[in-house]
This record gives C-alpha cells, structure tokens and sequence, in this order.
C-alpha cells in the first residue's frame, strides 16, 4: 500500500511484467495485485513466417491449422495476423500451446515495415522454395534480419526459435538442398531444425512431413520460458474478448474497450493499464499519452501494416520520392473497389498519419505555398542519390569548428560489422525537427543514405552511411553539444529497436591523410588505466589520448556563463528572428554548454520520470522570516516547471497565474538528504533560464523574468548556507569528458540513488496535494523517456 517505486531492472521477468514496469511503478502495481487476487497459467506464444513472396507461407499456416488447400492463393499485403490459433501439445506434459500465427508478406518493400513486428520469444518460420533456391529465396537474410532485430544475447533463453521449412515437398519434388552446417555455424542455436514438407495434400489426403514439422513446432513452444506465465485470469479474459471482437471490427473506441473490461469485471483504471501492456506487446495499438491515439485502439495490428503497404505500392507517390497529399489518402486507403476489409474510414486517417510517425515510418512536411493540401513523407521511399545543393548546404557554417564521430553497427554476438535494415528512414523520420526544410520542404537534403541537418545555434550536421558505418559530421562554435545528441540518438536507435546490434563510437585517426577509426570505448579504458597513447591499426601510429580528448572550448565557470547568457538576452533574441550567425561565437558556446547541462541532468533523473515531474523550485511561504540556519520544518511555494520550454508552468497561464505553484511542508531531514539533487537542479535551470526566455514566442516581461531569477539565486544560497554534501556535484557541474558517451561519470552513478529517491518522497507529497501536477502532461519522446511538459507542447511528443 505505500510502496512508491520498484526497482526490477536487469531482472528476467515475464512479458507482462516486463510491459507493466516500463510504464512506472503504479501501472506495476494495478497488474500485480489483479494477477494476485485471481492467477491463471497462459500457455501461448506467437508463430511468425517470414521468407520471399511466394514461397507459400500463407498456404503453410492454413494447413498446419487443417485448412483446406487453395490453390493460387491470393498475395500477401504487409502482414497478416490470423487470431484463430494454430494449437498443439506440449510434447512432455501434452498440455495445449495456442499459437497465434503471423504472416508476412515477402516483397522486399515491405521489409523495413516487418522488422517492427518481429519480437521474441516466438518460433519462426523461415520458409523458402526449394526450385528457386535458398540464395534467391534469401535465407540468410531472413535470418540475420530476426537475430539482429529480435535476439538479445544477455536473455538466451528468450531467443527466436527458428525452423526452416522448404515448401512445396514430396517424392516427385525437387530435393531441399541448402547449407545447413554454413546456417548452423552463422546462427548457432537459433536455428532449431530443418524440414521438407507440402502444403498441399497427396492422393492420400496427407501432407507430406507436415504433422513431423507440427511436431517441432510445439516441442519449441513448450521450451519458452513464458510459455506456461502466470497472469490475472481477467487479463486472459479481456484479451480472448478483444481477439473476438477484432474479428469483426478492426478498430473500437476506448470506451468500447473499458466496456469489455467491464464486463470481465475489470476497473476503468485496471483497463488502462490493460491496455498499456497490451500494446507493448503488440497483442493491440495503443498509445494513452498521446491526445490524437488516445481514444482509439487497433485491435489487429496488421490493420495498420496493409494500410501502410497501400502507400508504398502506389505509383505516383513512388515518383514523389515519398511526398503524399492527405487528400489521396481517401483514394488510397478508402478505395470502393476493394473488400470492406481493406478499407479505411476517413475519420482513421489522422489517426494512422500519427501512428506512422510514432512508428518513424512518416512525417508530416511543411509546404511554402499556403494552399498546399496537408503532405506527408514516407521516408522508405526518398531519392537514392544524393540532391542538388546538399554540397552547399554543408558548406555553410566553414569558420566554425568540425567535429566528427563514427557510429559502427556490429553483431552482438560476432562483433561483425553490419547493416542494421532501415537505420537511416527511421532516422529521417526521428530527426526532421533538425530538417533544413522544416519550414519549406524543398529546402531539405535527405536521402537513403544520408542527411544534412541544422540546430540553430548547435551547428549544422552531415549524416551519411558509408559501408555501413554512419558518419556524423558537426559544425558549430561548440560541435560537442550537437555531435553527442546525434550520436546519442544513432546509439539509441540501433541498440533499443534492433535487440543483436551494438553501436560504438569512433573518432577519426588525426594522421595525415589516414582513414584509421579509434574506438572511443577503448580510448577511455586506456587513460582510465594510465595507458597515454593509442595505436592507430591502420597507419600504425600512436597518438596522445590527452590531445585526442582536448576540447576546443573549455568548461566555463557556471555563474560567469549564467551572467554572460542573461546579458546576451537580447542578442539572443534578435538572432532567432535574424539567424544565429549574427551571434558572438562566445555567446553560442554557452548556450550549447548550456543545453548540454539540462540534457545531462535530464538523463541523470530519467528512472523517477516514470511516476511524477523532475524540475522545480522551492521558495519558503514566509521568506521574511525564514531562517536558513535553524529549521526544522517549513511550509514552501513549490513551482513546478516545462520540461520542453524550460520555464516555470506559471509563466504559461499568464501574470499572477498560481498554476502549478503548489504549497507543501518539507522536514529538514529531507533537505539534506536531497542536497545534491537540489543543487544541480537550481543550477541548472539557471543556466538555461537565459536562453529559455529569450526564445520563446511569447514574449517575458523583465519583472517575471526578474521574480524567476531570484527565486533559483534565492534556493542555491539557502543550499549553500544550510546544507552539506554539494561539493560533488559542484564537480558534476565543472567536469566533462569532451567525447559523447552514452553513460554519465561514476561519481554521478553514486549520487543517482540519493537524488531519485528524494524526488520519489516529494512526488508522494504532491500527489497528496495536486494529483494533477499542476496540469503538467506525461508524454514520451522517440527514445521512450517520460517528459513532463506543459499541455501546449504534447503534440509536439
């Protein structure tokens, strides 16, 4: 009953669990006293089949299910999830194993798109022709794209199991021959087995080795660790419902959802965290954080893949390179030719754009001419060469400093190098607020391999994918603030979405005319352990690692960078209506170092975000009488702040507003306890006060910005003259590495418990008071962290 977090990372924990704790610790709670109060063991899993168009996938899940046999079967569109289940026994208790089979289309142009489905455990069925081969059939390629997309090596015991099935057998067939062994030595234990069979029955009514392939199948089930789980006998109940239902609709409203739940006595709060774990493990589509999804949920998940496989077969936006008016949509997706199966009403059309971009399948562009329809951008389909003027737009920026990383994709298991299957669409798509034409589309340079990218102050960047490794260039008066988030996000990328890679960082080899990359992981190693040079491999040289990791621009002194900042208010905002060249290089180093700051302290807190909001401010209700020195209990004004505008909630409710200003009593004991915390908070966030007033599109009056200013001075002197056990991260503030790594210090590790802890206890206090948060709303960015932001910034997450 009070318990307030829950710490389970790094445990194995079964898929529901797994979903319910990403979404904070009361969805947690919810499922595990629902599964307490009624357990019931779910035995079922996914069948998934993958492999080229045509090589009778479709065929082979109708007959391991005793269907009848169609000849010339109609072609798979994107994927097809069939809710009637293929079930077999458990060879060792011969209990039933549900199967819930997905079928995928096998056009190439639907592979980026499949990879979004793929999840383990499951057992896969890699299928090919045997008369055309298992290299036209691209067996290995299936394969490598399930382990890079589904295998994580530190759960081997939740792996794919993958049997590959030749199609089209029999006596008179031709024989199956592909390398086994070569398969076996590539995929280790992966690859489950090897079988012949046919589809269609023989004279004598039998497929040929079906029921031996059916066989295999359910001995893999059965070794699934989550195979035999147990959940809440409501949660088996809603989901069997929502299975049926969505046999007849494709879709329901939320309402109609909590009405299922209702009727299996499940709480309209019980059913939102239902949901919740339903989406996150694909069983539905549904996203409660998002004001456009919020009402709607997909009960089949491929009825948005064929609705997408529309957009990528149709001609003319093929010769668009991507660009789709919303208005073809209706043409598209609501063609009366087609089965009332495949059509879609025009009221989902909003709401599939948005799951597309959530999916970083598309985006929606910004046309110069007002007239223009709404347009969107698949990014699957941009030009394959580079566009006219990406040159001179790289070009610009040319007295400012250059930086450059390497972001190498590796097989986690092998340490090969690799392509990760569709990297740079998705990162079009999750990069375009940085796009050159985010104001007038025809200004961007993006392409299948490549992109130029602008952050105002930040600098300029050029991405590009050369033999599998991406390139990231940045210009910029301080290029390390820019270089680390693209990296960052490049990292994020690859090792969250595609389970079996890894990303590492290198660093160009600084010898002349040599193409040698340093691995940044294996830099730092070496200073840690006193080592003072590295080896280039290619051109055999050492180089001083001090000299690799000297900054262009030094660390300022936090409270002379503040001053400078407020002073260059005004500058700074001319230069947003005017452009930031017109800016001191002075000026826009700090106000990168400042961005930097507010990421780290951001990534720093992102394990408490789940449950309540990280910034704020504290000023005593009686600040006359206040004594800093002797007190052991206070009443305080807590201003809750925009984790996306930087400023304070108030401030967007206009003069004299108390949104978001919620009074609560703090004991001594908890000050000193969150000491630290506090600390590089209020630092922090005066830092970025400057640059966060002057931008935005409201303008601040001097006496808000004034009366926010004191406030922060006010709460760092009361820290400084009443508490112990800053000086850490007075070091915090002052340290850095001038790489872009991923993890933050170990003396920032040690401080971490501390400082989620006391923002734990303070979120407990003011959900007593203000449930709501003063009106803040939890949103989630493209990397799945939790951001408390003011209600006109959520459509913009």
């Amino acid at each position: 009953k009070n318990l307030q977090s829950l710490s389970l990372d790094e445990n194995p924990l079964i898929p529901e669990l797994a979903a319910a704790y990403s979404q904070g610790t009361k969805v947690l709670l919810a499922y595990l006293q629902a599964r307490d109060a009624a357990p019931i063991t779910l035995n079922e899993t996914k069948l998934i089949l993958v492999g080229e168009g045509e090589v009778g996938k479709t065929s082979l899940l109708a007959s391991l299910r005793g269907e009848k046999f169609i000849e010339k079967r109609a072609t798979t569109h994107g994927v097809e999830v069939d809710v009637k289940s293929l079930v077999v026994a458990n060879p060792g208790t011969n209990t039933e194993i549900s199967l819930n089979g997905w079928d995928f289309g096998g056009q190439n142009i639907y592979r980026h798109t499949h990879q979004l489905f793929f999840t383990a455990p499951a057992v896969y069925l890699a299928v090919w022709e045997p008369r055309r081969g298992p290299e036209q059939c691209r067996v290995q390629e299936w394969i490598k794209m399930i382990k890079h997309r589904a295998y994580d090596e530190t759960r081997p015991a939740e792996k794919p199991r993958i049997l590959v099935v030749a199609t089209h057998g029999g006596p008179k067939e031709r024989l199956a021959h592909i390398d086994e062994q070569a398969l076996k030595d590539e995929f280790g234990e992966l690859i489950r087995g090897f079988y012949h069979v046919d589809s269609k029955p023989g004279p004598d009514g039998v497929c040929y080795n079906l029921e031996t392939l059916k066989t295999a199948i359910a001995a893999e089930a059965a070794a699934i660790p989550s195979v035999g789980r147990t959940v809440p006998q409501s949660w088996k109940e809603v989901l069997e419902a929502v299975r049926a239902r969505s046999e007849k609709e494709p879709y329901i409203y939320f309402s109609d959802f909590e009405s299922i739940c209702e009727e299996k006595g499940v709480s309209k709060s019980l059913a939102e965290t239902y949901a919740i774990i339903m989406n996150e493990l694909g069983h539905l589509i549904y996203f409660r954080d998002d004001e456009i999804l919020k009402n709607t949920v997909i009960l089949k998940p491929d009825y948005l893949s064929k609705a997408v496989s529309f957009i990528l077969e149709d001609d003319q936006t093929r010769n668009a390179h991507g660009l789709i008016e919303h208005p073809r949509l209706g043409t598209l997706w609501n063609n009366p030719d087609r089965p009332a199966g495949e059509r879609y009403p025009a009221h989902l059309h909003p709401i599939f754009l948005r799951l597309m971009n959530r999916f970083d399948l598309s985006y929606q562009v910004s046309m110069p001419q007002a007239e223009s329809p709404p347009t969107s951008l698949m990014a699957q389909l941009v030009p394959s060469i580079r566009p006219e003027g990406w040159q001179e737009a790289w070009g610009q920026n040319t007295g400012d400093a250059e930086r450059t990383q390497v972001c190498r994709i590796l097989d986690a298991t092998t340490g090969r190098t690799v392509e990760a299957e569709g990297l740079m669409y998705r990162l079009i798509v999750r990069l375009h607020r940085y796009s050159l034409g985010r104001d007038n589309y025809h200004l961007s340079r993006h392409w299948k391999t490549g992109m130029v990218l602008d952050d105002g102050y930040n600098g300029r960047a050029f991405i590009e994918e050369i033999d599998g490794d991406i390139y990231v260039n940045v210009r910029a008066a301080y290029p390390e603030r820019f270089l680390a988030h693209l990296c960052a996000e490049v990292q994020w990328l690859v090792e969250h979405f595609w389970k079996g890679l890894d990303a590492r960082l290198y660093v160009p080899c600084p010898g002349e005319s040599c193409k040698g990359l340093l691995e940044l992981g294996e830099i730092m190693d070496f200073k840690s352990n006193g080592i003072p040079k590295v080896r280039c491999g290619v051109c055999r040289q050492f180089h001083d690692i001090d000299g690799l990791m000297t900054s262009q621009k030094p660390r300022p002194d936090w409270q002379e960078a503040m001053m400078e900042l407020r002073e260059g208010q005004r500058e700074i905002l001319q230069a947003h209506q005017v452009g930031f060249d017109q800016l001191s290089t002075q000026l826009k180093v700090l106000m990168s170092q400042a961005d930097e700051q507010y990421a780290k302290l951001l990534a720093w807190l992102s394990d408490p975000a789940k449950d309540g909001p990280r910034l704020f401010s504290l000023l005593p209700v009686t600040r006359s009488k206040f004594n800093p020195r002797e007190w052991t209990s206070e009443k305080f004004h807590l201003l809750l702040w925009c984790e996306h505008s930087k400023l304070p909630v108030s401030f967007w409710h206009g003069p004299k507003s108390r949104q978001g200003i919620i009074e609560i009593e703090l004991k001594r004991d908890w000050f000193e306890r969150a000491a630290p915390f506090l600390k590089v908070l209020t630092s922090t966030l005066s830092l970025v006060l400057p640059v966060a007033s002057a931008t935005v599109k409201l303008s601040m009056a001097d006496e808000d910005y004034k009366s926010i200013s004191n406030q922060l001075e006010f709460t760092q002197k009361f820290i400084d003259s009443s508490l112990k056990g800053a000086e850490k991260f007075n070091e915090w503030l002052d340290r850095g590495d001038n790489f872009s790594r991923p993890n933050e210090p170990e003396e920032v590790d040690d401080l971490t418990p501390a400082g989620g802890s006391a923002l734990r206890e303070l979120h407990a206090l003011l959900r007593e008071k203000d449930p709501g948060f003063g009106g803040l709303v939890r949103v989630q960015n493209k990397r799945h962290e939790f951001l408390w932001v003011h209600e006109r910034f959520a459509g913009e997450y």
